[in-house]
C-alpha cells in the first residue's frame, strides 16, 4: 500500500490520514461561517467610506464668523482680543459708530488687560511730554506697534496723536503771535496762554488715558482725525 495521499471524490489529493470512513471531506475544510479572504468588508463597510480629511463640523479650516479677525489684523496666534471685536470690521478710517465711545463701548472693544494698559501709556506718554519734552515719542513708537495689531489701541493712539499735532499748533502759534504782538504789549498776554493749553492737554489725555484703562473708546473734543 503506497504512503501517497488518497485521491479524494473530486480528484484533489487528501491529506495522509484521510480514511473512506471520515466521509467525504474537501482537502481544506472550511469552519463554519468562514468566507473566502475578501468577502467580507471589515466592519461592513469597506475602509475609506469616509473620504480621508473628511472631519466633522467644527474642526479643520473654517472661515471666521462675525467676530473673527477681520483683513489689516494679526493672525489669531498673535492678535490682540479687540482684533476679534465688532471694532474690527469696521475700515480703517470710516467713522466709528456712537457705541464705539462712552461707558457702552466696552464690548464694542471687547480689549483685554493689556491692550487698556499699553493704551493707556499712550495718552500718559502724551501728558508727560508737557513735563520731560520726550514723551510724545514713546506714544508715536506704541501706536505704530500696535496699529495693525489692535483696533483698541490704534484708536486711542491715533486720538492721542491728533491732540499732540493740534497742541503743537497751538503752542508755535501762540508764541509767534505773543513774539509779534510784545512790540505792542499784549504779547505777553498771549504767551501766558501756553500754559494754560499745556494743562488743558494733560488733562485731557489724563481722562481719555482713564476711559482707555476701564477698556471704552473716548472722542477727544476739538480734534480732528488726521491719523487714523
Amino acid at each position: 500500500m503506497s504512503n501517497n495521499p488518497h485521491p479524494s471524490d473530486n480528484g484533489r489529493p487528501m491529506p495522509p490520514n484521510y480514511s473512506q470512513a471520515s466521509g467525504p471531506q474537501q482537502p481544506y475544510a472550511q469552519h463554519p461561517g468562514d468566507q473566502p479572504y475578501g468577502s467580507q468588508q471589515q466592519g461592513q463597510q469597506s475602509y475609506g467610506s469616509q473620504q480621508y480629511g473628511q472631519q466633522s463640523p467644527g474642526y479643520g479650516p473654517q472661515s471666521y464668523q462675525q467676530g473673527g479677525p477681520q483683513p489689516g489684523y494679526a493672525p489669531h496666534s498673535t492678535a490682540a482680543a479687540s482684533a476679534f471685536s465688532p471694532a474690527a470690521g469696521v475700515p480703517v478710517g470710516a467713522p466709528l459708530p456712537e457705541s464705539a465711545y462712552g461707558a457702552g463701548s466696552v464690548g464694542f472693544w471687547a480689549a483685554d488687560q493689556t491692550e487698556r494698559t499699553t493704551a493707556l501709556w499712550s495718552h500718559l506718554a502724551h501728558a508727560a511730554t508737557y513735563v520731560v519734552g520726550l514723551g510724545w515719542i514713546v506714544t508715536l513708537v506704541l501706536y505704530l506697534i500696535n496699529k495693525d495689531r489692535s483696533p483698541f489701541i490704534r484708536h486711542h493712539g491715533a486720538q492721542s496723536l491728533n491732540l499732540l499735532i493740534i497742541g503743537v499748533i497751538a503752542v508755535v502759534g501762540l508764541g509767534f503771535i505773543g513774539g509779534v504782538l510784545s512790540i505792542v504789549g499784549i504779547g505777553l498776554l498771549i504767551l501766558l496762554l501756553i500754559p494754560v493749553v499745556s494743562i488743558y492737554m494733560i488733562v485731557i489725555e489724563i481722562i481719555a488715558g482713564l476711559a482707555a484703562n476701564r477698556g471704552e473708546g473716548y472722542r477727544i473734543p476739538m480734534t480732528p482725525n488726521w491719523i487714523k
